[in-house]
């Protein structure tokens, strides 16, 4: 059994180690002065097609910034609260913006049960992500005391 399950693993290096081998049209062969060159410069249009693609902040929200300038959420921070600010009885607290994250709090005057904040929470989440869908929002509404 021994022999057998050594002469299974040879036969699966050697398998392996066959589909490696070049065959001759793959690469261009040049000899000179007894000295063989390869050109193993293969026409690859997948690889020249991706080199064109750029990526730029624009294009993606978490691009590192390297020309210096402040990527700015202040305009979609407004239209958060502006959201917020049009329901009756609520006032924007914070709203932080990390990413593709956004996290809001919202003001309620009067006291709330457990069932009241939750469905609030949940209106206002479905009404910012209508008018804000890039971003994954948590809110949080917790009751105004001032």
């Amino acid at each position: 059994m021994k022999k057998f399950s050594v002469f299974i693993l040879m036969l699966a290096f050697l398998a392996g180690c066959a589909n490696n081998q070049a065959t001759e049209s793959e690469y261009d062969h040049e000899t000179q002065d007894g000295v063989s060159f390869i050109n193993n410069d293969l026409d690859r249009t997948e690889d020249n097609d991706t080199l064109d693609r750029t990526m730029s902040g624009e294009q993606n929200p978490n691009f590192i910034n390297f020309d210096g300038k402040r990527l700015d959420n202040q305009d979609d921070i407004n239209q958060a609260r502006r959201v917020i600010a049009a329901h009756n009885g609520y006032r924007p607290g914070a709203v932080w913006v990390n990413g593709e994250d956004m996290w809001v709090t919202a003001y309620r005057k009067g006291n709330m049960t457990h069932q009241e904040k939750i469905d609030s929470q949940a209106q206002l989440h479905k009404d910012l992500i209508k008018a804000l869908p890039t971003y994954h929002i948590e809110v949080k509404v917790q009751e105004d005391r001032t």
